[in-house]
């Protein structure tokens, strides 16, 4: 019973110690970073399996603290993922994650029509803001009026993303690929949702600026 018990706890003190821990850069304390590692670990084992359960949400949040274990657990997770619930915690981790791993994932979950239209403007909304840093377009941008008259150009700009680089370096230009990437989806308005479509004619109205003006590389 003891040993049940233990068992138990264990997720919860987990937790506790994820929760305890400086924000990057403000430590290098060595108990600290241990204790960091194996919580990714806990983290990406409770994405793979489900266990320990039910701390998935809490896994997505934390792997943002995870660059090693971050750019796999996420790809997975982006193959997979279909709660409502989940979209805007994924949506936010992976911002915080610049790998090309996760890069090619997002083409090819934005681009995967039998995938929830949801997460396919959520995987849209993270390559554009991979483009540049200071983007602070948000999934409420995205969302189609009842009659589209026209395409808006909508600025949002905020202070810049702390990213840590994964093992698989994104160093690249990705703004052109990832323009033409929207444009294929914003033109194909037949064949496309209208939530698809309209958020990804969005995005290419925003990017297209934003690269004549130098900002989206």
């Amino acid at each position: 019973m003891i040993t049940a018990l233990r068992r138990l706890a264990a997720p919860a003190i987990v937790m506790a110690t994820a929760c305890s821990r400086p924000a990057r850069g403000q430590g290098t304390d060595p108990e600290l970073e241990v204790q960091r590692r194996n919580n990714c670990r806990v983290a990406e084992q409770a994405l793979g399996t489900g266990r320990p359960h039910p701390h998935r949400g809490w896994a997505l949040r934390f792997l943002a603290q995870c660059e090693e274990n971050a750019p796999v657990a996420l790809v997975a997770v982006w193959r997979t993922v279909s709660a409502e619930s989940e979209i805007d915690p994924l949506v936010r981790t992976t911002l915080q994650i610049r790998d090309a791993r996760l890069y090619q994932q997002l083409r090819e979950t934005a681009a995967d029509r039998s995938r929830p239209a949801d997460v396919r403007v959520a995987a849209m909304l993270v390559l554009i803001r991979y483009t540049d840093k200071r983007n602070a377009l948000w999934l409420s941008d995205l969302v189609p009026p009842d009659s589209i008259r026209r395409i808006p150009l909508i600025l949002s700009y905020g202070t810049g993303l702390d990213q840590l680089s994964g093992d698989a370096p994104l160093n690249e230009p990705i703004a052109a690929s990832v323009l033409s990437l929207f444009e294929e989806i914003a033109v194909d308005r037949k064949a496309e949702p209208k939530h698809v479509w309209y958020a990804a004619a969005v995005l290419a109205e925003r990017l297209r600026r934003d690269m004549r003006r130098g900002f989206a590389h």
